[in-house]
């Protein structure tokens, strides 16, 4: 390893412990007993720190000679938080991070999507007051907080929202309103083009209608209110991916404990229906123009469906082994665009192979956009349910269309439209979550992500053979 990047990471270490004890220092003397009805009170305070090694291959899989990229870096991540209870009916949480890395990495288990060698940013800070109504689980939210949904595939983000939060033993409900107002990072702060100027529209139910088994509605709208491609249009250059939408998804779920890592089911399934439907514009050709392009409306409808079946073989140790078809739908053109996309909430990242891992769910060496995609996927997956586990996945993906493309985080398309082969991939991910009750180890997390893709017919004969991408994180908890 280099010595600069020795030194990078050490200076940044030092800070980052530094921010983290001064935060913390003030609240520590709050945990001092004090009388029952006395606010505000802390309920809780943990602090996290991650020691990471990431090593990945070229996401240009060898197509660009001279302009590979890869990494191969270590990282440190410390996230403090605390919740309060201010009085009776308020409560609020605060949480931080501060990462920093020897080079550039992609975090992509905590905020994906882009590159990054440390940054400190605000995770989450809310509001929430329950006296609405004398029902313990009604409550209305307002802040930034993370917004996630069992499978990942929809939300999973930080967000600016106002929120009303229903939830029972049989049914848990939300509805609100949210905007992505800056990425609060400080490496970062400005949104990425496609996400600035959306305001959204969010509900979602999920009624447990017999025992374990659950039926889902999730509905988002976003608005693009922005003029983004007219200013593109303006100066001449070119966008095919739609921005400054209405759009409006619309999923149906059904499930039997498929994301409860401690269920001992025999049977387990999932299934996921979802729709888009609205319009965007894009800036395409136009002799007419004075700058070569002008700005157009284009219809968009597309559709995606996964569907998952696991199997119990032993209950102790828990043995599982499961098999998810997904698809998503691709095409169109300047005028109507077929292709489903996603809500640019998701993180595809959940625990569907029955086991306390979070799990990329579309492959750890590519993390493909659930657009344009056809993947079969097979899984085994072992653990004690509480303290270790082991998961194995094979992967095999095709285009919808071959001739449009596949988004990624991870790798850059370079199809040749010759083929819809996509390619395959194999993924390990092993955990293990200390607990002081079994053993001295007892704060200490260990989670190894490691997975290779292997490109097929659609990136060509001079692509790369396999690319690998390999996540090791050991993690204590304070």
């Amino acid at each position: 390893m280099q010595f600069p990047k020795i030194n990078r990471l050490t200076r940044l270490t030092v800070s980052v412990g530094c921010l983290a004890s001064m935060t913390a220092s003030p609240l520590l003397a709050e945990e001092e007993p004090l009388q029952e009805q006395s606010y505000p009170r802390l309920l809780e305070q943990n602090i996290s720190s991650k020691f990471s090694v990431i090593s990945e291959g070229d996401r240009r899989l060898g197509l660009t000679p001279g302009n590979e990229i890869s990494s191969d870096e270590v990282g440190i991540d410390i996230k403090p938080e605390w919740v309060w209870q201010l009085s009776p009916h308020w409560r609020s949480k605060l949480r931080l991070q501060a990462f920093a890395a020897t080079g550039q990495v992609d975090v992509s288990d905590e905020v994906g999507g882009t590159t990054t060698d440390g940054f400190v940013a605000l995770r989450e800070a809310w509001l929430d007051y329950n006296g609405l109504t004398d029902y313990p689980g009604e409550s209305i939210r307002f802040g930034r907080e993370r917004l996630k949904e069992d499978s990942g595939l929809w939300w999973d983000d930080d967000i600016t929202l106002t929120r009303w939060i229903f939830d029972t033993t049989l049914l848990d409900a939300t509805v609100g309103v949210a905007q992505k107002l800056a990425e609060l990072r400080t490496d970062a702060n400005e949104l990425p083009e496609e996400e600035q100027d959306i305001a959204r529209f969010f509900a979602n139910t999920r009624w447990q209608w017999r025992k374990d088994h659950y039926l889902g509605f999730l509905v988002t709208h976003g608005e693009g209110y922005g003029d983004q491609v007219e200013e593109l249009a303006g100066r001449g250059e070119p966008l095919d991916e739609g921005r400054d939408g209405s759009l409006t998804w619309a999923g149906v779920s059904a499930d039997r404990d498929y994301f409860d890592w401690q269920s001992h089911n025999t049977w387990q399934y999932f299934a996921s229906v979802g729709a888009v439907t609205g319009s965007e514009s894009v800036s395409v050709a136009d002799a007419t123009a004075a700058s070569g392009y002008s700005a157009r409306e284009r219809d968009v409808n597309g559709w995606a469906a996964d569907l998952g079946l696991r199997a119990q073989l032993t209950d102790t140790p828990r043995w599982v082994i499961g098999a998810h078809g997904a698809m998503a739908s691709g095409g169109g053109d300047a005028d109507d665009s077929d292709a489903f996309r996603q809500t640019s909430l998701e993180s595809n990242r959940s625990r569907f192979t029955g086991t306390r891992s979070q799990v990329q769910r579309f492959g750890e060496a590519i993390q493909p956009e659930w657009s344009n995609l056809k993947v079969a996927t097979l899984y085994t997956a072992i653990s004690d349910r509480d303290v270790w586990d082991a998961n194995l996945l094979y992967h095999r993906y095709w285009l919808e269309d071959k001739n449009g493309a596949v988004y990624s985080d991870l790798v850059e398309p370079g199809f040749t439209g010759a083929s819809d082969d996509l390619g395959e991939s194999v993924d390990l991910v092993i955990g293990y979550y200390g607990d002081s009750s079994r053993t001295s180890w007892a704060a200490f997390d260990v989670v190894f992500r490691g997975g290779v893709f292997l490109p097929g017919d659609a990136y060509g004969d001079q692509a790369d053979d396999v690319r690998h991408r390999v996540v090791l994180d050991l993690a204590k908890r304070f």
